[in-house]
C-alpha cells in the first residue's frame, strides 16, 4: 500500500471499529504503553494505554499496528493477535506465538510523544 493511500485505510479501518496502533513502549520483551487510535464520535482519537488495558478491551472488530517500509514510501496495516502463553497474554503480528510481544516495529511512544509535542510547538516569527 502506498503511503499516501495508509491515511484512507486507516479511516476505513477505524469507522469499522478496529483500533490502531502507532506506538509501543516495549521492555524486556513485554509492552509497557501502547499508543492506540479509535473512532470516538465521528473522531479518530490518540490514547496511551497499557498492556493491561489492551488485553480487557481487545476489540472483537480487531486490532491493527501500522507498519512503514523502511523507504518511507510504503507500508500497511498488519493485524494484531492475541494469544494466551504459559504465564501472560502475548501480542504478535507475525503469526507465530513466541511469547513475547511485537507490533510490526511500530517506534517507541516516547518517540511519537517527542513528534506530537513538535507539531504543537507555538513559534515567535
Amino acid at each position: 500500500m502506498k503511503k499516501n493511500q495508509l491515511p484512507e485505510k486507516a479511516k476505513e479501518l477505524l469507522e469499522s471499529g478496529a483500533v490502531l496502533i502507532t506506538g509501543a513502549d516495549i521492555k524486556d520483551s513485554v509492552a509497557e504503553r501502547i499508543q492506540v487510535y479509535f473512532a470516538s464520535e465521528g473522531e479518530a482519537v490518540m490514547d496511551i494505554i497499557t498492556k493491561d488495558d489492551l488485553v480487557q478491551n481487545f476489540p472483537d472488530e480487531g486490532v491493527l499496528a501500522l507498519s512503514t517500509a523502511a523507504d518511507g514510501r510504503s507500508g500497511e496495516f498488519r493485524k494484531v493477535e492475541m494469544f494466551e502463553g504459559e504465564e501472560d497474554m502475548y501480542f504478535r503480528t507475525d503469526n507465530t506465538h513466541e511469547e513475547c510481544d511485537e507490533f510490526a516495529g511500530v517506534p517507541p511512544v516516547s518517540f511519537m510523544e517527542t513528534v506530537e509535542s513538535i507539531c504543537s510547538l507555538k513559534l515567535k516569527r
